[in-house]
């Protein structure tokens, strides 16, 4: 009898001490919202409610805003949610150090609108009134929107839509120490990311981060243009790529990530998978813009990143150009590319950072790429690779939209490259080795499709005669199979474009094509030379004419 009295007596208590400590809760939180308006925040609500029976807080109608306006914004930055919902508060945490802590908490329909060099900063130390912990073991956001617009013209960067979760969150609010946060896991479900200045849409199927076991994982990315081919570059104004497709897959693991003190991102070893296409209308003027080489766009990024290994697996890409004088555009792509780059690092400036990639080349021939890239600065990066076996005609969607060229037959058995560059300069040599080739050269004036062009004769005899070997094997003497590379770089240019140049470079000195078009331009000059002088001495003769009649 006196057991079950007892019994009766510890529950009666512990239902009155829920009462009152869910009583005091609800005290608890209101003087936590006014106490925010001292501290340069507004918060409203429609509604707080306290279920002390179901152990449930909710707060209808959130609205946290800066209290005081932007001079150059319509409105303040704010985070409003329609509804939270929290469940399972733990008591004893609460009553004996402080700490609210929930088993899970759920926001429904809840919109963050942030600037850069953003207002919302956490409350300053002398202004907290008093210290706290919460934890929760599971957060729902549903329907989150988050818009990101700059601070001169308010115009929107970027809105992301996004359901998420978010498992073992704790957040610590300290007097003498800065405001620290953990997690154990994020999960962002079927979000979708809108870069309206750039004209991108992104779909993100899903993505978790793993903070506990150091892992990223996210599947698949959709990169969808808002704008069509043509018109994209009428809306920039000026040449610009255009991306189109598909991330399948990225993956990190020894990965952490942290927006503290700095944002820093950091893996042992990441995996990314895509297929994409660029294309690019040169019919568009040409915006100068300084381009970095690859490690001093790493070292100027705005925030830390370290990788030790990035591999990329069997993806695609492809480039479609349209040159400023054609009637259609050329493209071509890259198949089961595979590529390694490793020793990511923006903060070192020691040792190398090193790519190594292999690919098919228009789904034919194979090609294989190394470059070395110091990490520090005055140093020339080396690049050495190979095509084989490569059917020439292949080439010929890019070749003759811009040059009024077709390769009618030919096969490049090897051809091999080794050069070294920085940001000014390329210097290195190529070497040949390829076999039946044969040109055929299409009148300049022609603007009709490829199908159309009217053969030049003269031009085309001239190439295969005179300036083109038909075999560049191993029966023709090593020193006339190699060219020399050497090119300027346009810093206006990318990487890519640099690379290029500098083994076309090497392609026209193997034929002398330069020496061969200075002679052609000094025998231009010199026949309109004579064809002037010959009109001045008409011109003279007509004058003297008309002076005696």
């Amino acid at each position: 009898m006196y057991i079950i009295l007892l019994i009766g007596i510890t529950g009666a208590g512990f239902l009155w001490l829920r009462s009152y400590v869910f009583s005091d809760l609800g005290l608890a939180i209101s003087r936590k919202i006014e106490s925010l308006k001292l501290s340069g925040f507004n918060l409203h609500y429609d509604s707080l409610s306290v279920d002390w029976k179901r152990n449930i807080v909710q707060i209808h109608g959130v609205l946290l805003e800066k209290n005081a306006y932007d001079t150059a914004c319509v409105y303040p930055e704010f985070i409003s949610i329609g509804k939270v919902r929290a469940e399972g508060i733990r008591l004893l945490p609460l009553i004996f150090n402080s700490v609210l802590d929930f088993e899970e908490l759920y926001l429904d329909s809840a919109r963050i609108v942030i600037r850069e060099n953003s207002l919302f900063k956490l409350d300053s130390a002398a202004k907290r009134e008093s210290e706290f912990t919460v934890k929760t073991d599971k957060v729902f956001v549903q329907s989150a929107e988050l818009q990101y617009t700059d601070s001169l013209h308010c115009q929107i960067i970027t809105v992301l839509h996004s359901n998420l979760i978010l498992e073992g969150l704790e957040m610590e609010f300290r007097i003498d120490k800065p405001f620290a946060y953990s997690a154990k896991k994020l999960i962002l479900d079927r979000s979708q990311v809108k870069l309206p200045l750039d004209f991108y849409t992104l779909e993100i199927k899903r993505a978790t981060i793993d903070f506990l076991g150091e892992k990223l994982a996210v599947d698949s990315i959709k990169v969808i243009p808002d704008l069509g081919k043509v018109e994209f570059g009428r809306q920039r104004g000026y040449e610009a790529d255009r991306f189109e497709g598909v991330v399948h897959l990225v993956r990190a693991s020894d990965f952490s990530f942290s927006i503290l003190d700095s944002t820093r991102v950091t893996a042992r070893l990441a995996e990314v998978q895509f297929m994409l296409k660029i294309f690019r209308d040169k019919r568009l003027p040409f915006k100068k813009v300084p381009k970095h080489l690859p490690v001093d766009m790493i070292q100027s990024l705005p925030f830390e990143l370290a990788i030790d290994s990035l591999k990329v697996t069997r993806s695609y890409i492809q480039y479609e150009e349209f040159p400023e004088e054609a009637s259609e555009a050329g493209k071509i792509f890259f198949d089961n590319l595979y590529a390694v780059l490793s020793n990511i690092n923006s903060g070192a400036d020691k040792g190398h950072a090193h790519l190594n990639a292999q690919a098919s080349m228009m789904g034919q021939g194979n090609i294989s790429v190394s470059v070395t890239f110091p990490l520090s600065k005055n140093k020339r990066s080396s690049m050495s690779g190979s095509i084989e076996n490569f059917p020439l005609p292949e080439i010929n969607p890019m070749l003759t939209p811009s040059t009024n060229i077709k390769v009618e037959s030919g096969n490049m058995k090897k051809l091999t490259f080794n050069f070294w560059f920085n940001d000014v300069r390329s210097d290195g040599e190529i070497e040949l080795n390829y076999e039946d080739l044969k040109l055929i050269s299409y009148k300049e004036d022609e603007k009709a499709k490829s199908e159309d062009l009217q053969k030049d004769n003269l031009k085309t005899f001239m190439m295969n005669t005179f300036v083109f070997r038909k075999n560049m094997d191993e029966d023709v003497p090593e020193e006339k199979r190699t060219g020399t590379v050497s090119f300027v770089r346009d810093n206006n240019r990318s990487i890519f474009n640099f690379w290029a140049k500098s083994l076309l470079s090497g392609v026209k000195s193997a034929y002398n094509l330069d020496k061969a078009a200075e002679k052609k331009t000094e025998r231009e000059n010199k026949k309109e030379e004579r064809t002037a002088k010959r009109l001045e001495k008409k011109l003279k003769k007509a004058e003297k004419k008309r002076d005696r009649g």
